[in-house]
């Protein structure tokens, strides 16, 4: 470890988000989290964590590649035991350094020990604390943002707590800085309750227009052959064989 990334750890400026926490210096870090939950109380998604390229030159950290194994070996912080960390991918910007991490199918807790899922009856209960080491002190920095949607698999009942809103039926976005902490509940329906996807709503009308239009040109040609012989007149093979 840097000498200057130990000093910081030794200070104490230190975030913990989703077991991904880094050491930060000023506004230099962003956790995006974006997840499905499953109506068996576990989650799918990804966490997405950006850390400012300068901040990381800073304790020893280069590429996205040195931040995954500093965190895995538990140099940084105490994130080695992260399960998010299982599955990550490298990248970076102009700006950051990124890791790109999937979740596939996972108690929330595996995102964060004071996160839960749990079933309560016909309702899945979303509790989410942000533990980001504020201080409760004003801070004279940005240190970053976090942000954190999630897509439940039934309608959203009630929405509880601060810095998080009602997006559509059964989505919520909770958006914050780093240093300050976001703790709200969701208490949401475990299945959409048989309701029709709105994809087969649109092709079960598709269907029935095209019957529709299908029947009444069939009905025109009808009407259109009966139109050539009249009942009055002979047809053409009545006709054919009479002698003058």
């Amino acid at each position: 470890m840097s000498r200057a990334a130990h000093a910081i750890r030794r200070s104490g400026g230190m975030l913990a988000l989703a077991g991904l926490a880094v050491v930060v210096l000023t506004s230099c870090m962003n956790v995006n989290y974006t997840l499905v939950a499953n109506p068996d109380a576990t989650v799918s998604g990804t966490v997405q964590l950006q850390v400012a390229k300068e901040a990381a030159s800073m304790l020893g950290i280069a590429t996205a590649e040195d931040l995954e194994a500093q965190l895995k070996s538990g140099e940084l912080t105490d994130a080695g035991n992260s399960k998010v960390l299982d599955s990550c991918v490298p990248g970076s910007d102009d700006t950051y350094i990124i890791l790109n991490c999937s979740v596939t199918n996972a108690p929330l807790a595996d995102i964060d020990d004071g996160w839960s899922l749990v079933p309560e009856g016909d309702t899945l209960v979303m509790h989410v604390k942000t533990d980001s080491g504020a201080t409760g002190e004003e801070s004279s920095v940005d240190l970053g943002a976090v942000s954190i949607t999630v897509t439940f698999p039934g309608d959203i009942l009630s929405v509880e707590g601060n810095g998080v809103t009602k997006t559509a039926p059964d989505t919520i976005v909770a958006k914050g800085s780093i240093d300050e902490t976001l703790d709200f509940t969701v208490t949401a329906a475990a299945s959409s309750e048989g309701g029709i996807d709105p994809i087969w709503i649109l092709l079960a009308g598709f269907i029935v227009v095209i019957g529709g239009l299908a029947l009444l040109l069939l009905m025109r040609r009808r009407g259109q052959g009966s139109e050539a012989f009249p009942a009055d007149t002979a047809s053409p093979s009545d006709t054919a064989g009479q002698i003058d």
